[in-house]
């Protein structure tokens, strides 16, 4: 059944009412609720349900539910580290010990770093990289505003650039499925004319090294500053008692094994190829592996008694409640725009104004338009790609260029999105809230949106 404009109006309802209300939780709700009702042609009481039925096909899943664990474990392993002392530790040794971090600058740009290296999966980058240096960052007052800008930055679009995970398989899948010969080649050359992703991941450093920031951003760094000033003052600044200080191993050795541990799950799920194997399920293996040094060293040193320990690590699982519900939700809100349509809707409404060199242009908003309302990349790829492709053919358009524009508008969605899944985990690992995520950032990914979409007006003539 095609059901027309209603297909865009629950993403209308609950990315709008997050940004104005800032409470995710009801307005994913709701948006959940107007497409069951939409889906059952107006029936409430059915459209109840089938938030219910939502939810159910959520944790179907086996993949959402390694996702979930996975998130709220290494949300439990993080503060049993950190009730044990080991994360004050890690601050002690890369500010004072060794002098590695000496700045607010140096503390962005290692998160940054960290978050290109981890370069296999998208949430498992933000996790990694938020939740190590959220301590670090948290020192030298880095709003949780920014460090979320920054993970989310390098998560997707860094997946994008270096395509040596499943990311480069189901890209050169869509690209054959769209009629593409030497698609390998063709996702080779599309890379560098993929200008959001490229224009995004580079302008983070320019921004941590100039110190550059505008709009909420600007804000929300201010406050933190501020809220500072306002914390030393009035002798709430103080350590508490239960922030111990103990070895920087306590963390550097159980987030190693997890990597390990991680890196060696994906060579067994791969079937001996890396690139294949399964990110989120090894990367559970890996957190898991974590707890378990964790707490073996602990025990060991009698920093903790085993109750307590447990305790800390059940108050960190239980923590994380709050983001697992929330992406439980948007994850129920994909697949219900899926069933109603609204990428193709939104992609057939546009193709009627294509022409050979504005084609990659119109491609990127296009993209641009779908994965912001869905959340998806993938799913905007799979819509968009098989749309164009036909007509870039018959128009001689650079078939490199248009596969490029695709990624590029696909990403935008992924990391602008408040219901995409790479947003959730993002504000998840550094303790930001989601409407305070997308809204601080929004002027930043619209300008490099702005300025892409420019650029392929120009290449679009020039190629």
């Amino acid at each position: 059944m095609e059901y027309g404009i209603l297909s865009i109006v629950p993403t209308i309802v609950a990315v709008g009412l997050a940004l104005t209300t800032k409470n995710v939780y009801v307005s994913l709700l709701l948006g959940l609720f107007i497409g069951n009702v939409i889906i059952f042609d107006g029936n409430i009481l059915s459209g109840v349900d089938g938030i219910i039925k939502s939810v159910e096909t959520v944790f179907a899943d086996g993949s959402n539910l390694t996702t979930m664990l996975a998130i709220s474990l290494m949300g439990g392993m993080i503060l049993l580290i950190q009730k044990a002392g080991g994360v004050n530790g890690f601050i002690d040794f890369l500010t004072v010990r060794t002098s590695l971090i000496k700045s607010k600058k140096s503390a962005n740009f290692i998160t940054w770093l960290i978050g290109i290296i981890v370069f296999v999966s998208a949430n498992m980058s933000s996790l990694i990289a938020g939740s190590i240096m959220k301590p670090v960052n948290d020192k030298y007052l880095t709003s949780p505003e920014k460090q979320a800008f920054i993970v989310h930055t390098v998560s997707a679009p860094v997946c994008a650039l270096i395509p040596l995970s499943s990311w480069g398989a189901y890209m050169i899948s869509v690209l054959e499925n769209s009629g593409v010969e030497g698609a390998a080649g063709v996702m080779i050359k599309s890379i560098p004319l993929s200008f959001y992703v490229v224009i995004a991941v580079a302008i983070v450093p320019i921004m941590i090294l100039t110190g550059f920031d505008f709009g909420p951003m600007k804000k929300a760094e201010l406050r933190v500053i501020e809220e500072d000033k306002l914390a030393k003052a009035s002798g709430v600044y103080e350590k508490g008692e239960d922030e111990k200080t103990t070895t920087c191993l306590l963390l550097i050795l159980p987030v190693a094994a997890m990597i390990a541990v991680t890196i060696i799950g994906m060579y067994i799920t791969g079937d001996g190829n890396i690139l294949n194997g399964a990110g989120m399920r090894s990367f559970l293996w890996g957190v898991l592996s974590g707890i378990a040094i964790a707490f073996v060293m602990i025990l060991a040193k009698k920093v903790m008694t085993f109750k307590e320990a447990s305790a800390s690590l059940y108050e960190g699982w239980v923590g994380m409640l709050p983001i697992i519900i929330i992406l439980t939700f948007a994850l129920g809100l994909g697949d219900l725009v899926s069933t109603l349509g609204t990428g193709e809707y939104l992609a057939n409404a546009f193709s009627g104004i294509l022409s050979p060199a504005l084609l990659p242009v119109i491609a990127f908003i296009i993209a641009l338009i779908i994965s912001f309302s869905t959340g998806s990349s993938w799913g905007t790829m799979a819509v968009v790609l098989p749309l164009v492709m036909p007509m870039a053919f018959t128009m001689g358009t650079s078939i490199p260029l248009l596969a490029g524009a695709v990624w590029s508008g696909g990403l935008f969605g992924d990391q602008s999105s408040p219901i995409s899944d790479t947003t959730v985990v993002a504000c998840s690992a550094t303790k930001c809230g989601i409407a305070e995520h997308i809204r601080s950032q929004f002027p930043y990914t619209l300008s490099v949106a702005l300025i892409s979409a420019v650029l392929y007006i120009v290449v679009g003539f020039i190629m």
